[in-house]
């Protein structure tokens, strides 16, 4: 996980972490999905003091954009961040070089891209079936999800966790497992922290069966060598079969939550597998929690 510090009042994109996941000691080969978080500047004309609201996660937005690894011929700044989103730094009083090295400028003629502008993909309703629908671990992902909350919880020691799901009816197209970024960094910012959670994203089987196949991910960097954060994001597979997507609706279904690790000791090579054992188990106890749902077509 990497970590910047926040400077209240100075306009940048923090990048609180990113994870690549890939299967660990697994039969299954998939092609590693990619969830990151970033706080999101305000500008000092919208900043306010911590509203007496109840505490808790806010959802603002949810939605499915295009990726920037089908729209463009490179789709990574050079750290490895996604091409967007991308948050606009610029300041008057901050003058040059305050702009976001990522997406510095924007208009005709070109001016820095200010404190609440943003690069982003644009969302769509209806989707091809076929170039969503993974059917090899080569295959692209189609979309992108972006998930937006602002936290009011005040809670900086809970970890904060993150989970998301696709689904037709009652089949499975999708499902992330509980993805674990590690101690919520943004709880009790002033103003309120406003938060995006966006990750690359199809549907289908990626070819594979059995339970944790494709699109349903498969345990990444777990169970744990120590009843404690391992300082990484690491992810608990949710234990799903995908099946491959159909025309029609699609439901996507995220939940952002902050909770408290109850961890247990394992010395059965059986639930320590490639870790060794011992090992160490973990379930969370929710504290704070948003859920954010919508619907796509696919066609």
């Amino acid at each position: 996980m990497t970590r910047v510090c926040f400077l209240s009042l100075v306009a940048f994109t923090l990048i609180i972490s990113m994870a690549v996941f890939a299967p660990q000691a697994t039969a299954q080969t998939q092609t590693p999905h990619h969830y990151a978080i970033k706080i999101v500047p305000v500008p000092a004309n919208a900043q306010h003091p911590q509203f007496t609201l109840k505490a808790n996660l806010y959802g603002t937005a949810a939605v499915f954009t295009f990726s920037p690894y089908t729209q463009s011929s490179s789709p990574t700044n050079s750290d490895g961040t996604d091409l967007w989103p991308c948050f606009g730094s610029y300041t008057s009083s901050g003058g040059s070089g305050s702009e976001n090295p990522d997406c510095p400028t924007v208009g005709d003629p070109a001016q820095g891209l200010p404190v609440g502008g943003a690069a982003l993909g644009t969302p769509a309703y209806t989707w091809s079936l076929s170039a969503c629908d993974a059917t090899s671990t080569s295959a692209l992902p189609c979309g992108q999800t972006n998930t937006w909350y602002e936290d009011d919880s005040g809670d900086s020691t809970d970890e904060l966790i993150y989970s998301i799901e696709a689904t037709q009816g009652s089949s499975v197209i999708a499902d992330s497992g509980t993805v674990v970024f590690g101690p919520n960094t943004f709880g009790g910012m002033s103003p309120a922290a406003n938060v995006v959670v966006y990750g690359d994203q199809n549907f289908g089987t990626m070819g594979e069966t059995g339970t944790n196949n494709g699109n349903c991910d498969a345990d990444f960097d777990y169970p744990l060598t120590s009843a404690a954060w391992p300082g990484s994001t690491y992810l608990i597979a949710a234990n799903k079969t995908c099946v491959a997507p159909v025309a029609g609706d699609v439901t996507l279904s995220a939940t952002t939550e902050v909770a408290t690790p109850v961890y247990t000791k394992s010395d059965k090579a059986a639930v320590c597998g490639a870790v060794g054992t011992p090992c160490y188990t973990v379930k969370f106890t929710k504290k704070y929690s948003v859920t954010q749902k919508w619907t796509i077509v696919l066609e």
